[in-house]
């Protein structure tokens, strides 16, 4: 009888030893020398008691205590299932609770009420590269997904398909891309908050596209020449439309005004002046809030139009900037490289260089009542505005520094008027809208040659978005993502999953064993 409580005790012993030798290389993630001390011990314990002692084991295998054991196993193990069984059902049904302090893991009102409101089927990507993703920006969009079926979430690492990222057009990692599926109209996102993914949702839906008008008439570019045509504006053209714009030129002298359905007005490179006419027109758009873009190059004068500008606090240096570092890297010493941008929405996290040719600079006035000016793009130093404009079509440029200006030059810039305020239109009626105005010293930065042209195409079409968006969007108020986080080793992450999953079940079958084991000793 004492011998066979002893080959209990070693039983058990070898039992307890094997499973915690296996908890221990769960734990750490690996089979170190303690876990395997364990093991190597469990395991000849149980040798011993297999092999040396075969009828004792037979007899405690064949007993109705260790049958009843047995029968205890396998309603643990049902039980466990039955768990697992439950946790799939939930994983594929879930339901959320955000119990933070200001829902700062929901979606905002505004989001919900949009998808709610969805009637068209969309579907939003998630450009990744495997060194650098946003979890936060996929869980978010999963909540998309979860608000409204007719949206589909998918993750997309970049590198490994780039027949996707083509098809939509993706060009840099940490895009979301959204697809509307009845007619493939695309909308890209590089900036990853709700506020953004929303706002492109909310541009997507309408069946009706903004308008872009370029005028024509003043010798302008055409923006319907072929793109084998170097000064054409036709590649700059398609890149609007593939921005889910529609684009259209314009002989505002034979308009009776801007039409109404105009988000943005561009006059790029006149050779002309305006006429009167045009003046009236483009003022009285103004004063209902339009937005417009002038790129005004150098080496003509159009003082009507420098009129315009300098009302609303825009003043055109009669000039050409001359960048001989430019020359270094291979281009044109009347080529300037703009690598700096102040911060501004249409430059925030932009850090490519652009090449503006032939440029002027312009000098903004402060002091207009209703009217904000600010620089958007400057030149380098070791850039001037030459004012000797007859010596550089000769081919002779030399800095004076009595007369030629110094940089950093402003070539992009723009006003901000308050119609409140500042009355643009005389015959038009006091309004509480706002319009913006933004001046490019060059007009060849955006032609069918150029646009491609490091920066460039990336720069205008921010513009683009900036001043033909801004009306309609919705503004999501940040939400405070302070938090106080839990910080755990990787070995007490282990223990975190471990306790629940493994320990819990294991010390269910413990108790089993112990019973079995007093019931045999009992006995």
């Amino acid at each position: 009888m004492r011998n066979e409580n002893v080959l209990k005790i070693v039983l058990t012993s070898g039992i307890i030893l094997f499973v915690i030798g296996c908890l221990i290389a769960a734990i750490t993630g690996e089979f170190n020398i303690v876990s395997i001390i364990f093991l190597i011990l469990g395991f000849l314990l149980l040798f011993y008691v297999s092999f040396e002692k075969k009828d004792f084991l037979k007899q405690i295998i064949l007993n109705r205590s260790t049958r009843y054991g047995i029968n205890a196993f396998i309603y643990s193990l049902l039980f466990i299932g039955i768990i697992a069984f439950v946790q799939a059902i939930f994983s594929i049904h879930t339901f959320q609770l955000d119990l933070t302090k200001n829902k700062k893991h929901s979606l905002s009102d505004q989001t919900k009420k949009v998808l709610q409101g969805l009637k068209n089927n969309i579907d939003i990507y998630y450009f990744y590269s495997v060194q650098s993703r946003n979890i936060q920006i996929e869980d978010t969009l999963r909540q998309y997904e979860k608000v409204n079926p007719k949206i589909k979430f998918q993750a997309v690492d970049a590198d490994r398909n780039p027949a996707l990222a083509k098809k939509l057009n993706i060009n840099k990692y940490g895009t979301v891309a959204l697809n509307r599926k009845d007619n493939d109209a695309v909308e890209r996102v590089d900036e990853l908050t709700e506020q953004a993914v929303t706002n492109a949702l909310i541009r997507i839906i309408k069946d009706k596209k903004k308008k872009v008008y370029f005028t024509k008439g003043h010798g302008e570019p055409s923006i319907d020449a072929p793109q084998n045509e170097k000064t054409g504006l036709s590649i700059v053209k398609k890149e609007i439309t593939n921005e889910n714009y529609e684009v259209a030129d314009i002989e505002l002298f034979n308009s009776a005004s801007v039409p109404d359905d105009c988000s943005l007005l561009l006059i790029a490179g006149p050779q002309i002046d305006l006429f009167d006419i045009e003046v009236k027109h483009i003022k009285k758009y103004l004063s209902k809030g339009g937005n417009l873009i002038v790129l005004y190059p150098p080496f003509i004068k159009l003082p009507k139009l420098e009129s315009l500008l300098k009302e609303i606090g825009i003043e055109p240096d009669d000039d050409v900037i001359v960048d001989k570092f430019s020359r270094m890297l291979g281009g044109d010493f009347l080529m300037p490289i703009i690598s700096q941008y102040e911060i501004h929405d249409i430059t925030k996290s932009f850090n490519i260089a652009s090449f503006f040719p032939l440029c002027r600079s312009f000098e903004l006035k402060k002091e207009i009542s209703g009217i904000t000016t600010q620089v958007i793009a400057k030149t380098n130093p070791g850039s001037w505005g030459e004012t000797d404009l007859n010596g550089v079509k000769k081919g002779q440029a030399g800095f004076n520094d009595k007369v030629d200006k110094t940089s950093p030059l402003n070539v992009m810039v723009i006003s901000y008027i308050d119609n409140s305020i500042f009355k643009i239109d005389p015959d038009s009626a006091t309004s509480t809208s706002k319009a913006k105005v933004i001046a490019f010293g060059s007009s060849e930065f955006i032609n069918n040659s150029y646009l491609s042209v490091s920066g460039n195409r990336d720069l205008f079409l921010n513009t683009i978005s900036f001043l033909a968006e801004q009306g309609e969007l919705i503004s999501i108020r940040a939400k405070d993502r302070s938090f106080e986080p839990l910080f755990m080793s990787k070995i007490q992450g282990r223990m975190l999953f471990i306790l629940p999953t493994i320990l819990l079940p294991l010390l269910v079958l413990a108790i089993g064993i112990m019973i079995f084991i007093k019931r045999k000793i009992s006995y």
